[in-house]
């Protein structure tokens, strides 16, 4: 049976601008993925089949995105933003065989909590016990941290590649990277797991797994107003009586502040721990559209923090007000027993 044509065999593609997320497993640039399956790259849009746009910007990205949105319009090509072109050349992890070794910053429990799996399943792999390595295995997942038998495990792999298995060794990072979700499958609506298990590709897991550890270890009372448009919240403290006003928006902007309007320091250039325990406790809660969540936080893998002091003060204002008794604005309660899975 003949192996089926890939979409971009034969195409001419155009790229501009940077992309803003480029999964390291690819081993080369987009232009290579894309001349690897086939495709020609041409420098202008007048000259391409198809046009991929980076979210960063890069020389000519405004004028040749006004050009592709009038040639698709007219029929002449195709257009696909970064998020699109990943999911048309991401590898097919169908069947695909995982076992872990070690422990995982992005899932401290391991196995036991049902993450790591979840992910696995969620790109349509499979994951195999350590005692069963020899049983076809496709990926070694190696964590960052220390695990029984990590050592042991990692010689036994080697010991079969180099007696010719197909297996390919990857660090947490780059796992995390492999089945990374860009859009759900068609009528698949995420479910709490499975949009924990998307978060681990799209932010900082060490941010995202402190924000997990915080909510595990401690109840919080959330107060957060959401609409079409922007996710604002009040998140306490982890190691002091202090708050922080938290948001998001659609755009992908964001930011977090304390009461003297000084920015979090957690930020850093990418969302903090605070913001994470907003989205976390409120998905939870049911509180969220989980889908719209992540499309705002893709986005905001794009930008840099930033500051609102009007947004800041006003939610400042509405939560003293509501510990007053003055405001009626409810808090989402999170217990740490929702979060022992995750």
């Amino acid at each position: 049976m003949a192996s089926k044509k890939h979409p971009l065999a034969g195409k001419r593609c155009a790229f501009f601008g940077e992309l803003a997320i480029w999964p390291s497993y690819h081993g080369t640039t987009p232009e290579g993925v894309a001349r690897r399956h086939g495709a020609t790259i041409v420098d202008s849009v007048e000259d391409a089949d198809l046009v991929v746009l980076g979210d960063h910007r890069g020389t000519g990205r405004a004028e040749a995105k006004k050009k592709a949105e009038r040639l698709k319009k007219a029929g002449k090509l195709e257009l696909l933003d970064e998020a699109a072109f990943r999911e048309l050349v991401r590898i097919d992890l169908k069947g695909q065989q995982f076992s872990f070794t070690g422990g995982f910053d992005c899932s401290p429990s391991g196995l036991d909590d049902g993450l790591l799996t979840r992910m696995v399943e969620t790109v349509g792999g499979v994951v195999v016990a350590t005692e069963n390595l020899e049983a076809g295995l496709d990926y070694l997942v190696v964590g960052n941290r220390r695990g029984t038998a990590k050592v042991a495990t990692q010689n036994k792999v080697d010991k079969l590649i180099a007696a010719g298995a197909d297996i390919t060794k990857l660090d947490e990072t780059g796992f995390l990277e492999l089945v990374r979700v860009d859009k759900p499958a068609a009528g698949g609506a995420l479910d709490f797991a499975a949009f924990i298990g998307q978060l681990y590709g799209n932010v900082d897991e060490k941010k995202l797994g402190r924000a997990l550890d915080m909510l595990r270890k401690d109840r919080f009372q959330l107060y957060a107003k959401v609409d079409s448009d922007r996710l604002v919240g009040v998140v306490r403290s982890q190691s002091t009586d202090g708050v922080y006003a938290s948001w998001l928006t659609r755009e992908g902007h964001y930011g977090c502040a304390q009461p003297s309007l000084d920015a979090c320091m957690g930020l850093q250039g990418t969302v903090c721990k605070h913001l994470m325990v907003l989205v976390v406790g409120l998905a939870r809660g049911a509180e969220l559209d989980l889908g719209q969540t992540l499309a705002w936080l893709r986005l905001a893998n794009t930008k840099r923090p930033r500051t609102d002091n009007d947004l800041s003060v006003e939610t400042f204002v509405q939560y003293k007000g509501a510990e007053a008794g003055e405001v009626d604005w409810r808090p989402t309660v999170t217990i740490p027993e929702d979060f022992y899975a995750v």
